[in-house]
C-alpha cells in the first residue's frame, strides 16, 4: 500500500492511501494532536463524503482496536536497540525550574550530558534550539541522552 504524504503548514500533516477495497481515505494529524480522519467519493478524489474529528485519547483507542499497539511495541523494541537511549518529551511549568530562562541558563549538556534536541511552543516547532533560547511554561521541550542523564534533565529543566 502506498501511503502519500502532504505538509500542511501550520496545520500538520495529511496522509493519504488507498485501501485494498478500493476506498480513498486520508488522515490529517494536527499539531494540536487531534485527528481528522476522512473518506473519499470514489467518483471524485477530490470530494470528502465525511469526516470524523478524534481527540488524542480517541486516536489511540482506534489505533489500539486496528492493531496499532503492535506496532507501538515494534518502535518501542527498536528504541531500546540503541542501548541506553532516552528520548522524553518534557512539558514546561508555569514557573519554576528554566522557564523564563535560557536554555544555557541551565546548563544541561555540561551538568548532565543530555541535550534539548527541540522545543513545541504553541503550533511552532523549534528544532536545535540555542543556548540562548528562552523558555516559556506551556512549551514542551524534547530531551535525548542516557536515561538518568534525561531524569536529570527534566528536573533542572521543571524544578
Amino acid at each position: 500500500m502506498d501511503i502519500y504524504e502532504t505538509p500542511l503548514p501550520g496545520i500538520g500533516v495529511r496522509y493519504e492511501f488507498q485501501s485494498e477495497s478500493g476506498d480513498h481515505v486520508g488522515v490529517v494529524v494536527r499539531r494540536d494532536g487531534k485527528r481528522d480522519f476522512a473518506l473519499y467519493d470514489r467518483e471524485d478524489p477530490d470530494s470528502c463524503k465525511g469526516t470524523v474529528e478524534l481527540s488524542e485519547g480517541d486516536a489511540s483507542k482506534v489505533a489500539e482496536l486496528l492493531g496499532g499497539t503492535n506496532i507501538t511495541a515494534r518502535l518501542d523494541s527498536l528504541r531500546h536497540m540503541v542501548e541506553g537511549l532516552a528520548i522524553e518529551w518534557i512539558a514546561m511549568p508555569a514557573s519554576g525550574g528554566l522557564t523564563d530562562r535560557t536554555i544555557g541558563d541551565g546548563r544541561i549538556r555540561t551538568e548532565t550530558s543530555a541535550s534539548v534536541v527541540a522545543v513545541i511552543r504553541g503550533d511552532t516547532g523549534i528544532p536545535g534550539p540555542d543556548p540562548d533560547f528562552t523558555l516559556r511554561g506551556g512549551d514542551t521541550v524534547l530531551v535525548m541522552g542516557s536515561t538518568d542523564a534525561v531524569r536529570q534533565a527534566t528536573t533542572i529543566l521543571t524544578g
